[in-house]
């Protein structure tokens, strides 16, 4: 597609310059040309997107403009229910599972007028950091990510112009920084998860993926919603961060950055990094303090332990599919990475759940008086660029210290699902081997338009977030 943001295409749609029609054909003919190779889909809905761009392109030739989204075309990831359409979870499972509805978060696209293209890839359940088989567009032999990472192809691979996906642990986050794009994991209960598959229903967060921080605030301006359907929803203020984007808080300019404490977590929560993703952090500061910020150094913050983050998330995971019953009736369906966790989870005594449940608590309680102290935490998303499909689950060697792959990836993001505050991933810069690096804004309880705010500046200033895909 000719268009790198939707507030571009928005605008040449409503000057006639472009239709729906034509935006969701354009996305299906490179889903045809990319998607053999990059395996971002798993489901195409061509036939109803084309029908459903039709009738958008009716309502504009009578003036009726929706949102910015109307005639937009957006992948789901295949955690979250489409009507009539398939619902796998990236699993055998599922394989021939039919959602009867929508899920909230869908029919909040629908009513904004938005364009469903189709289901994007997931890890299994969403159990992952990588989505197999989906292949990162920059360097086919690495990772997208997990476990949103069939959204953040799919985006990077320009096949639509955004995405929805879930965040756990960081899998919004973290395919976002790996495929070069925007994402935001909202503060929790902001965005529905009624009709989404549970992973762990304390840390499950639905928010979107785009090119940019302004294309992630048009997505989240229209899914923000109190739903009574799902017991963790809260209600909040009005999303309106898009327009804040524009005009800025107390009438400032865009691009001023005046008056907000950037805080830098210190090194023992950081570290380790490779170098070129520190190089990469430390150069984005400079923009930013160019902007008016003032950053605060060396940031104390405890890193809750990934045993602790297991012993939720695990016993959650199990539940919810013992709820099911699949666990019990087709264990043989799952893989066995998937069925090892599982099981893992149905053997966590609950006092060791309820243990950790206490210590995430008092982890939550230092995060918000740290953000009492400044307004956002800046950190680089991942410790290290994409890595290569064959190193999941190994060690891997970051400054001289032995870690494990999936463990490193989840290291930056996890803690901030533990506290349910909103973050947001952007493209920071490339490494010498021309492969993106994210970088993550950490903000209070309901401040997304802060934590975009910063990417927007920073985005406003570089132009890696605009970079093709050679």
């Amino acid at each position: 597609m000719p268009y790198l943001s939707i507030r571009e295409a928005s605008e040449d749609m409503r000057s006639g310059m472009t239709t729906p029609t034509e935006l969701v054909a354009e996305a299906l003919e490179k889903i045809d040309l990319l998607d053999g190779e990059i395996k971002a889909f798993v489901t195409i809905l061509g036939e109803q997107a084309l029908a459903d761009a039709a009738k958008a392109e009716t309502e504009q030739r009578m003036g009726f403009f929706r949102s910015p989204l109307h005639g937009i075309p957006i992948g789901i990831k295949d955690i979250i229910a489409v009507k009539d359409a398939r619902m796998t979870a990236g699993s055998q499972v599922l394989a021939d599972y039919v959602s009867p509805e929508d899920a909230k978060v869908v029919e909040q696209l629908r009513k904004a007028g938005a364009i469903i293209l189709g289901k994007t890839n997931t890890h299994e359940f969403a159990f992952g950091t990588y989505t197999p088989p989906t292949r990162n567009p920059w360097d086919r032999t690495r990772i997208p990510g997990g476990s949103s990472g069939g959204s953040a192809a799919a985006v990077a691979a320009d096949m639509c112009l955004g995405a929805i996906g879930s965040d756990t642990g960081g899998s919004i986050r973290i395919p976002s920084a790996c495929c070069g794009v925007t994402g935001l994991k909202p503060t929790y209960g902001r965005v529905s998860c009624y009709g989404v598959m549970p992973l762990s229903w304390s840390l499950d967060h639905v928010g979107p993926l785009g090119r940019s921080a302004e294309d992630c605030a048009i997505l989240f301006d229209a899914i923000a919603s109190y739903d009574p359907r799902d017991p963790n929803s809260v209600t909040g203020p009005p999303s309106s961060s898009a327009a804040m984007l524009i005009n800025g808080p107390e009438g400032r300019g865009p691009l001023s950055l005046q008056g907000l404490k950037i805080g830098l977590p210190h090194e023992a929560f950081i570290g380790p990094l490779d170098p070129e993703v520190r190089q990469v952090w430390r150069a984005a500061l400079l923009v930013l303090k160019e902007e008016g910020a003032e950053v605060v150094e060396d940031v104390e913050l405890p890193h809750p332990s990934f045993e602790m983050y297991r012993t939720i998330q695990r016993p959650e995971a199990a539940f919810s599919h013992m709820q099911k019953g699949w666990l019990g009736e087709k264990p043989e369906l799952y893989t066995d990475r998937t069925r090892e966790h599982l099981l893992a989870g149905q053997k966590i005594p609950a006092v060791d759940y309820l243990l950790a449940q206490h210590e995430r608590r008092l982890f939550s309680s230092v995060v918000r008086s740290v953000l009492q102290r400044v307004d956002v935490l800046f950190l680089p998303t991942i410790p290290v660029p994409a890595i290569p499909i064959a190193q999941m689950d190994q060690e891997i060697r970051i400054e001289g210290v032995e870690v494990n792959a999936t463990v490193s990836l989840l290291s930056l993001t996890m803690p901030f699902n533990l506290v349910g505050l909103p973050a947001c991933s952007f493209p920071g810069g490339f490494t010498s081997n021309n492969l993106p690096v994210g970088l993550q804004v950490v903000g209070k309880a309901f401040e997304e338009a802060t934590v975009l705010r910063i990417a927007h500046a920073y985005q406003q200033l570089t132009d890696w977030h605009r970079r093709e895909i050679s």
